[in-house]
């Protein structure tokens, strides 16, 4: 397992510097792609396998096109229209609407409204948030946009790798027993000031890019980004602990399913795209 969890991590990483390396802004979106589609599709799996029904293929065809959505806006942008009629927004209304016709047409009555709500929940939880990454990505000036994305990956994921470390040598004292039996307070302390490091590193080391979080916002974002990150790990464990399901899935062998890859992210992108966008970072 060990040796699956390495082979796993090296190849994604390596497949992340080498787009990032290039460039490749639409080979990272690709990536986001498809991997907020497998994770979403594990999330609806999890749910069937607890006895639950969900509109599995509205949801996932719901999913993409949200990415494509945003994808089109821009590189095509709607110039003049207002935000309530861009592609994302109109394509919320309509998973919306389309998810209450679907209850309707549903051949049985009864687990139909848990269907469309798990539907929609699923849609808002995985692509929806994880999505804000896409947004990243287009944000700012060419290039900068796939630094922003990067830091904001790196902090949160070392987060991840602290809390881990800390928590191995040092954790003694649970922070969620019912939620996470492993996941201490020592773990999150570790985790915190190995988020703090990454966050002033990377902006000292590509002033260039990142110059825009020097100062005080190094420090936030850390601090910011390592908070969100631990809430969204915690928030996947309620539910697979729900669902009752050890890992999401099998995307990658050793570390677990695509959901299990993005949780911390889910909510520390949304975190730092608004950040960046109400102080003014791009």
């Amino acid at each position: 397992m060990l040796g699956w969890r390495l082979f796993s991590s090296l190849l994604l990483w390596g497949i992340i510097l080498t787009l990032v390396t290039l460039r490749y802004t639409h080979g990272v979106f690709l990536l986001i792609a498809i991997v907020g589609v497998a994770a979403q599709r594990e999330f609806y799996l999890s749910q069937r396998s607890a006895g639950r029904t969900v509109f599995l293929k509205t949801g996932l065809l719901a999913g993409g096109l949200l990415y494509a959505a945003t994808f089109f806006s821009v590189v095509s942008p709607t110039g003049g229209f207002p935000s309530a009629f861009s592609g994302e927004a109109v394509l919320v209304l309509l998973v919306i609407l389309g998810a209450l016709t679907r209850r309707v047409f549903h051949p049985k009555v009864e687990g139909a409204t848990e269907a469309m709500a798990l539907t929609l929940f699923g849609f808002f939880y995985v692509p929806y948030l994880l999505n804000y990454a896409t947004k990243i990505l287009f944000t700012g000036s060419a290039g900068q946009g796939i630094a922003l994305l990067t830091y904001a990956v790196a902090v949160t994921k070392f987060t991840d790798v602290g809390a881990y470390i800390a928590g191995k040598l040092f954790g003694r004292h649970k922070m969620s027993p019912v939620i996470s039996p492993k996941k201490t307070w020592e773990g999150l302390a570790g985790g915190v000031l190995l988020a703090l490091v990454t966050s002033l590193s990377l902006i000292h080391y590509f002033p260039d890019v990142l110059g825009g979080l020097s100062g005080i916002h190094g420090w936030v974002l850390g601090l910011g980004l390592a908070g969100a990150s631990v809430i969204g790990d915690l928030g996947e464990s309620v539910v697979k602990r729900d669902a009752k399901v050890k890992d999401s899935g099998h995307f990658l062998p050793g570390i677990g399913g695509a959901l299990d890859l993005v949780d911390s992210l889910l909510f520390s992108l949304p975190v730092f795209y608004g950040y960046i966008i109400l102080t003014g970072r791009v």
